[in-house]
């Protein structure tokens, strides 16, 4: 399931990042979901090894698929989304600037995450957090059978880092040559403009003359008078 589970783009991501964490607890260090719902920043200690109240996060060779690093990429944003920051959390989220070949679990971790007061959150289809509410046990027995069942369809692998942009034909010409292309360009909208607003004229006048020839073709047929 952690490996399947999204970890960039927002708000996928945001939410794949809350879910692979609440999996870790669950699933991993088999918390029950009363003290999975109760986490709080004093109960993790970060060094080289990560605990949970006193639980060892084990790591695994695959960086998307380890526990340790599961647990150290929802710590990255925790903070920003407890507080509201929501231009922070898109930009620890961009996938352009994303790696899954690298253990998350090995990179320093800032200290953000202890500004929030929980750590297992609430969040709405939107991405925002609800601070001060506890994730439910409905949502939590919800969310692991969805994610497991996502998992078993083989989901496409993310993909993430920089994206190449297609080479252009604009690439190699000076400022003068790039003028004279704009200029080529707007005269060229400026004609098609002008063709679209002949044709509709077209259009209308033609819709005119056929309302009128119905009109008189309706008022020609003169009434069956036998009388």
């Amino acid at each position: 399931m952690l490996a399947t589970i999204p970890k960039y783009r927002y708000p996928i991501g945001l939410r794949g990042r809350r879910d692979a964490f609440l999996i870790v607890l669950l699933g991993t260090l088999h918390l029950t979901r009363e003290q999975a719902r109760t986490i709080t920043p004093a109960d993790v200690a970060v060094t080289s090894i990560i605990r949970i109240r006193g639980h060892v996060v084990p790591s695994s060779d695959d960086p998307v698929s380890c526990a340790a690093c599961a647990v150290t990429r929802w710590l990255r944003i925790v903070g920003p989304v407890w507080t509201g920051f929501r231009g922070d959390v898109i930009r620890l989220l961009d996938p352009t600037k994303g790696n899954l070949d690298r253990h998350d679990c090995e990179q320093p971790v800032p200290g953000e995450w202890r500004r929030a007061e929980q750590l297992l959150l609430p969040l709405d289809v939107h991405g925002w957090a609800r601070t001060g509410a506890s994730l439910s046990g409905r949502s939590m027995t919800s969310i692991i059978p969805a994610r497991r069942a996502a998992a078993a369809d083989g989901s496409i692998a993310e993909k993430v880092g920089v994206v190449a942009r297609r080479p252009s034909r604009f690439d190699a010409l000076t400022l003068q040559e790039a003028y004279a292309e704009l200029g080529a360009t707007d005269a060229a909208v400026d004609a098609a403009l002008a063709r679209l607003t002949a044709v509709w004229g077209d259009a209308r006048a033609l819709d005119t003359e056929l309302e009128q020839a119905a009109s008189e073709a309706k008022h020609g047929l003169a009434p069956d008078i036998s009388n």
